[in-house]
């Protein structure tokens, strides 16, 4: 069966999938899977050999989860750790891996901060969020640095729907929580347009257990994208994200306590895309040529109500790709798809005057380049086998250069429901800037020898389907090394160097999704994770134990939907810095309960009501620093 030909084949091949699944499993009841940012490119399910997750919208919607952080925490594989309140530093870890070990993508654009190399989740709203697809292991061959364990990418809402129409809601709830947001999108034969706001104001609360004051925060998001088909052949379309975010945040001192103090952090951002893709008239050749840019700037002030931090980061990415799809139907029944493509990424990173600059050299512009040039095959035979490989080679302008690659395969065993499923490939991840050039000025000594983070990664799994889809069930066996570790060594002035040798993660992700009962739909996700340092030290903030249970159910007799969700995260370690070097201590395991009720009033109205944490559990996932206790919310949503 020839397949339409894929606009950005390369980039964009396994990562970005969307389907209507709970975040619990790997569902094989539809027929096709899309690949977006670039355009929609349908391929067969059947074809995926990654380990991966798609979080549609619709239960993203009936969760009424306010924060991505808080869905991803029910994603196999996950640790997110939040330093207390929302708004506040939020860091996700896939397979053990460091937060700046995955690649963060919104609408295909990447939105890592340039200083740390991570992005921070305590400031994404879901608000605005259409579905998130996730893909685990290396896969830097199609993304390139910092796609080390995988690729989280965040689509915005859009529009397939002709005519003008909208929506509007609003939420009000514990610790002085207040949200709005709207949306409208239009659309015709050849073209459409969507744009979103939303406003969130919370109160919050103490982080530190030191004092009584509140540690709120305040967010905005908008969000606009459009799609036109200029010729048959020929396609135009962009996307632009404004995020604004402000949060009140207490000191930890050098003791590993939490000050009750008057901290505070500011992050702005833009981002934007814009991508030309076209097809020839005959579906066998195709090529797709993109640009996007982002800023971020974040400031912090102290308890002394000083700048203590400021820096700008920008990112500008350049992308190519030309490919060709062939058939050889005597030779094992097959279907080719061949693509070659080059990247250009280009990065700023700038400290903005503060308390802590005192050698105006600290000021200056740090920049840095990479050019890319990839290769990727991907082969369908016997309608049932289906092979995807790559290979990618960095050229960096600042430190040494990278070759990285990958192969995966998806059997499905014809009249079994059974699909096995493996992938194998390397990673890599660049110094940062703050690596680089330190981040705290004045009491750092940069290190020019420092050279990328390597790793080396490999799954198996299988997916079976039982009882005519209702239940599907996954197990997946993973295992990733990690070489070049950078790391701080020394206190004041410190310095960062490249580890010598292997960390180590490997673990199992199980999950289900079930479907039996009329009206009631259920997704349980656990796993194991076995992440060392190449001491044998457990790795901090990363669980060996995890799981989540999500549960609805629909009402036969009235329009209303009951759902919940039990979150449970085994003992973490953590460093405690009252001593040199950092103590290590332990964080006791803990289980938070979250459930609500959906009520349709009418097709265009909905209210809603929900309670986070409902028995009130008290736990921490950083240690010293306060989390948030049982919280009610009520909302309504409208459209036309």
């Amino acid at each position: 069966m020839r397949l339409k030909p894929h606009v950005s084949s390369l980039a964009l091949l396994t990562a970005m999938l969307a389907t209507s699944l709970p975040a619990a499993a790997q569902e094989t009841t539809l027929d096709v899977l899309r690949i977006t940012a670039a355009g929609l490119t349908p391929f067969e399910e059947q074809e995926i050999g990654r380990s991966y997750t798609v979080i549609d919208g619709d239960k993203i919607q009936l969760s009424g989860t306010p924060y991505v952080a808080d869905i991803l925490r029910q994603v196999p594989g996950f640790a997110v750790s939040r330093t207390g309140s929302v708004g506040s530093k939020t860091q996700v870890r896939v397979r053990g891996a460091e937060g700046n070990h995955v690649l963060v993508l919104i609408d295909g654009v990447p939105v890592s901060e340039t200083a740390d190399g991570e992005f921070d989740f305590g400031r994404l709203q879901v608000a605005n969020v259409e579905r998130i697809e996730i893909l685990r292991g290396p896969q830097s061959a199609f993304w390139g640095a910092n796609a080390m364990a995988g690729v989280i990418n965040i689509v915005t809402r859009s529009s397939a729907d002709s005519g003008l129409h909208g929506s509007l809601s609003g939420e009000f709830g514990s610790d002085g929580t207040k949200m709005t947001s709207g949306s409208l999108a239009y659309g015709q034969d050849n073209f459409n347009a969507s744009g979103s706001l939303t406003l969130r104001h919370t109160d919050g609360f103490n982080i530190s257990s030191l004092g009584s004051e509140l540690d709120g925060a305040s967010h905005i998001d908008a969000n606009a994208r459009f799609s036109a088909e200029i010729t048959p052949e020929l396609t135009l379309d962009g996307t632009v994200r404004y995020g604004r975010m402000y949060a009140q945040t207490d000191w930890q001192d050098f003791s590993s306590i939490v000050q009750d103090t008057s901290d505070t952090g500011k992050v702005n951002e833009l981002f934007g895309s814009l991508g030309l893709g076209w097809v020839s008239e005959d579906g066998i050749w195709f090529q797709n040529a993109r640009i996007s840019a982002g800023t971020t700037e974040r400031i912090s002030t102290n308890r002394f109500d000083a700048v203590s931090t400021a820096y700008n980061g920008d990112r500008y990415k350049a992308s190519y790709q030309v490919g060709r799809n062939f058939d050889t139907p005597d030779f094992l029944d097959s279907t080719h798809t061949v693509t070659f493509g080059y990247d250009l990424v280009h990065e700023t990173f700038q400290r903005l005057n503060s308390t802590s600059i005192t050698d105006p050299s600290m000021l200056e512009l740090k920049q840095r380049t990479t050019h890319s040039l990839i290769g990727e095959y991907r082969g369908t035979y016997f309608d049932q086998l289906y092979l995807t490989a790559a290979l990618r080679h960095d050229f960096n302008d600042n430190f040494a250069d990278v070759t990285t690659y990958s192969a995966s395969a998806a059997w499905q065993i014809p009249n079994t429901g059974t699909k096995l499923h493996g992938s194998v490939g390397t990673g890599s991840t660049n110094p940062t800037f703050y690596e680089q050039f330190g981040s705290v000025p004045g009491s750092f000594t940069p290190n020019p020898n420092l050279v990328p983070e390597t790793s080396f990664g490999w799954d198996v799994g299988v997916e079976q389907s039982l009882l005519d889809g209702m239940v599907v069930v996954d197990a997946t066996y993973f295992n990733q090394t990690l070489e070049n570790e950078i790391l701080e060594d020394g206190w004041a002035p410190s310095t960062v160097i490249n580890q010598t040798g292997t960390s180590t993660r490997q673990g199992v992700e199980l999950s289900a999704s079930v479907n039996i009962v009329s009206g009631l739909t259920a997704g349980v996700t656990y796993t194991y994770l076995d992440a060392q340092e190449p001491s044998g030290k457990r790795e901090i903030r990363r669980p060996q134990h995890s799981a989540a249970v999500n549960l609805a159910y629909k009402l036969e007799e009235i329009p209303l939907t009951l759902h919940g969700e039990v979150v449970f995260v085994g003992n973490n370690m953590d460093d405690d810095f009252s001593t040199w070097p950092a103590t290590a201590v332990t964080l006791p395991a803990y289980t938070v309960v979250n459930a609500g009720l959906n009520y349709q009033v009418s097709d265009q109205v909905e209210i809603y009501g929900r309670v986070h944490n409902l028995f009130d559990t008290k736990y921490q996932e950083v240690f010293g620093y306060n989390t948030q206790g049982r919280t009610f919310y009520a909302g309504a949503r409208a459209k036309f």
